[in-house]
């Protein structure tokens, strides 16, 4: 396995520097390449210290995701409110509730030179970890955000079984992450036809495709039922 030798300036403050030197090791390892003694090692601290702040290697990378997650569903969550606001009362159009779960993570993606390559990296790490511990993320970082949006999609197709939109919801997410992860692919796989560094316009297209593919399917669903 080859050795991540990236190192954490020694001014920043010791928590941060644990957190940043273990997004270093989950990016380049995944949890089970983890370790608090090179997390330790790369923040130039103790493992005493990574152990004093966060109790373990799950507590740990838990924390670290928690760190990097929790501002995009904040935003999440008000662009949702807002969008709520602004309809009056009324069910919101599908496309406003996946410009709420999609914009925000468009714009964590994106750097001042464009798509940041660390965070990609780390999105594309979810697709290889153990389902128990996806499992364990998902219930701490993201079951409360589901739930919310799932009350808006569910107002915004009444006559939708539940089954059905749990599994088109799936199906977004786990197109957003895909998109995220293989951004680099894009340029490629068009012939250079497509720029892969503009992630504000991927994510607009994201949105549309999402919206389209999620009423579609809840109609071609509705439809077959009733025959």
């Amino acid at each position: 396995m080859k050795k991540s030798t990236k190192s954490v300036p020694r001014g920043t403050g010791t928590r941060i520097r644990i957190l940043t030197a273990a997004e270093h090791l989950f990016t380049a390892r995944g949890f089970a390449g983890v370790t608090m003694r090179e997390v330790a090692r790369q923040a130039q601290t103790n493992v005493a210290s990574a152990h004093y702040h966060f109790g373990s290697k799950e507590g740990l990378v838990i924390e670290m995701l928690r760190h990097r997650i929790a501002p995009i569903n904040a935003e999440r969550l008000r662009l949702l409110e807002e969008a709520k606001r602004q309809s009056g009362g009324k069910p919101l159009k599908p496309i406003n509730i996946f410009k709420a779960l999609l914009l925000p993570i468009g714009q964590a993606a994106t750097g001042s030179k464009g798509p940041d390559p660390s965070f990609m990296q780390l999105v594309g790490r979810s697709f290889t970890e153990p389902a128990s511990f996806l499992e364990k993320v998902h219930r701490r970082l993201f079951r409360e955000l589901s739930d919310t949006f799932m009350v808006e999609l569910k107002l915004s197709h009444p006559k939708a079984q539940e089954e059905d939109l749990f599994w088109n919801l799936h199906f977004v997410v786990a197109t957003m992450l895909g998109a995220l992860a293989n951004h680099r692919r894009l340029a490629p796989f068009s012939g250079g036809l497509c720029k892969d560094k503009d992630v504000a316009e991927m994510i607009q297209r994201l949105i549309v495709f999402a919206t389209g593919g999620f009423a579609s399917s809840i109609r071609n669903i509705e439809t077959n039922s009733n025959q």
